[in-house]
């Protein structure tokens, strides 16, 4: 039996934008233009809290500087712009400063976790006890679950989290909401288990891996294996980790780690319309906004590619809850799957008006639409990853660098190969400063934030970033667009162990509570 506590901290998802709106009233009809991150959201969670019919509400969002699930549905920003202009009677623009953005719109929920693992001699687990504490702020606006324990095959598991109310910064949605810090918890925890064990983190992953959903249900496909696999050959796994942590001489020392992870890629609900005029020209409405991995240009690929046209004859109108049809949006990792499906369904009907009725004449167009609703019945879509990270800790300073990171992705079918390996750099770039730097701190005299903003909190930059591989394993279970699944968030979710479990290999000291810092490893080898 193996017991251990792990720590997370808030950290807040500093997109490069802050939180801005502008809001203005003709009689009784709203137009806002705000970031959002889903307009048919926001448009819906604006007429509610205004208590306005939705069709009074127009929301506009063509361009953004990133989200990460910071901009989902409407923000407290466009509520207090929206009641601003309707005292004044005139247009109002809110602008957040960055301090205002880092301590008045969530972040990722700070955890502390307490875990139990019983392990039989031959390495099999056999039972494993969660007990989390979430830090929710002062109002609730997620769930605060931890997650990671569900990629275990266990016949034995408890897990109790608590939400708890505290006077800091509210928590919410942050790329992959319970997950990068429930997979730090938790395999830090197995990998120090199978330190403990005498064996290989690869292979203790690879026998007590689930091969089902929560261990009960069966997945689409399965590729978790091949991920792992693939990354410890290509990453030279057996050359990299030291069975012995902290083995090598002298004051700088390098280790290895791994983390992987599974990630939802659920079916769903969303719309599209296709227009064919006499000119040849298709326009495709989609009610996505761009949130920086290019789904205006994806859902235009797919487009073409159902329409069997080229790139150049699609145009699409995204962004106005007055022009385009309902959209899931940019969240949850949904765009591709659930909004692309919609894009191919519209093409489909689109050709059936076209054998049926004709090309256009004159002042005609053709028009093809479409909100399907697919599911899933008796399995769970997933998409799979496992990230390999190699770490240089300087002993006599505390300092840590990733000299090399490899990251290998089941994303289904790959629709455009630049955003998408962007997409899984980027993810893990973050999880290396969830790691290793960032930290909204408070002083514990007056409950005052400390380091709200980007040069505080420290975040990664690009001096930080190192190179990162990326391969993908392209499957195809059959749903989705061609076979695609989710990508936007899955990237960050198994960095931060991958990185904490290089940190141990090279030193020799379990790093349990975030962020690695330098304090933190002078004081652990003192």
């Amino acid at each position: 039996m193996f017991e251990d506590r792990y720590t997370t901290t808030l950290v807040q998802n500093a997109q490069m934008e802050p939180r801005t709106c502008i809001a203005a009233w003709d009689a009784d009809k709203l137009t806002l233009y705000t970031p959002t991150q889903g307009i048919s959201n926001c448009r819906t969670d604006t007429a509610r809290d205004l208590g306005i019919p939705p069709e009074t509400v127009h929301v506009i969002c063509h361009y953004m500087g990133g989200g990460f699930g910071n901009k989902n549905q409407n923000q407290d920003a466009d509520l207090i712009t929206a009641m601003l202009a309707k005292e004044a009677g005139a247009p109002v623009k809110l602008e957040f400063t960055r301090k205002d953005d880092f301590i008045g719109v969530h972040g990722r929920w700070p955890t502390i976790q307490y875990y139990k693992v019983g392990v039989s001699r031959d390495g099999t687990i056999k039972a494993i006890q969660l007990r989390g504490y979430s830090g929710m702020g002062p109002y609730r606006k997620n769930t605060g679950a931890i997650a990671g324990i569900e990629l275990y095959q266990c016949p034995n598991i408890e897990s109790l989290v608590y939400p708890v109310y505290t006077n800091k910064t509210v928590s919410g949605n942050f790329r992959g909401p319970e997950y990068p810090q429930g997979f730090f918890g938790i395999e830090s925890m197995m990998d120090d288990v199978a330190y403990k064990l005498g064996m290989d983190p690869v292979d203790f992953v690879l026998k007590n891996m689930t091969r089902k959903y929560r261990d009960e249900m069966p997945y689409t496909n399965y590729s978790l294996d091949d991920c792992i696999r693939r990354g410890a050959e290509v990453f030279e796994w057996k050359k990299r980790w030291h069975p012995q942590p902290g083995s090598d001489r002298g004051p700088i020392k390098r280790g290895a780690g791994m983390a992987f992870m599974a990630f939802r890629s659920a079916l769903g609900r969303s719309s599209a319309v296709v227009r064919l005029n006499t000119k040849g020209q298709y326009t495709l409405f989609v009610g996505v906004t761009d949130v920086g991995p290019g789904a205006k240009t994806t859902m235009a690929m797919i487009a073409a590619e159902a329409l069997g046209v080229p790139l150049s004859k699609i145009e699409i109108v995204s962004g106005d809850t007055d022009r385009c049809p309902y959209s899931v949006g940019e969240s949850g990792s949904r765009t591709t799957i659930q909004t692309g499906y919609a894009v191919i369904q519209a093409a489909e009907a689109l050709k059936l008006q076209i054998a049926e009725k004709g090309l256009p004449k004159g002042d005609d167009v053709r028009v093809g639409s479409a909100t399907p609703n697919p599911t899933l019945e008796g399995k769970v879509r997933a998409a799979f990853g496992a990230h390999f990270v190699e770490v240089e800790v300087d002993t006599q300073l505390g300092r840590a660098r990733v000299l090399k990171y490899l990251a290998v992705h089941d994303c289904g079918r790959i629709m455009n190969p630049l955003t998408a390996t962007s997409q899984i750099k980027g993810g893990a770039t973050m999880g290396i400063g969830m790691a290793l730097h960032e930290d909204l701190l408070y002083d514990r005299r007056t409950g005052q934030p400390l380091t709200a903003g980007f040069y505080g909190a420290r975040l990664l930059t690009h001096r930080d970033a190192p190179e990162i591989e990326v391969i993908f394993i392209e499957s195809d279970d059959g749903y989705g667009p061609y076979g695609a699944k989710s990508m936007g968030e899955s990237s960050k979710v198994p960095a931060v162990a991958a990185v904490a479990n290089a940190v141990f290999n090279a030193i020799g000291r379990r790093m349990r509570d975030l962020p690695i810092t330098r304090d933190k490893i002078l004081g652990a080898l003192a």
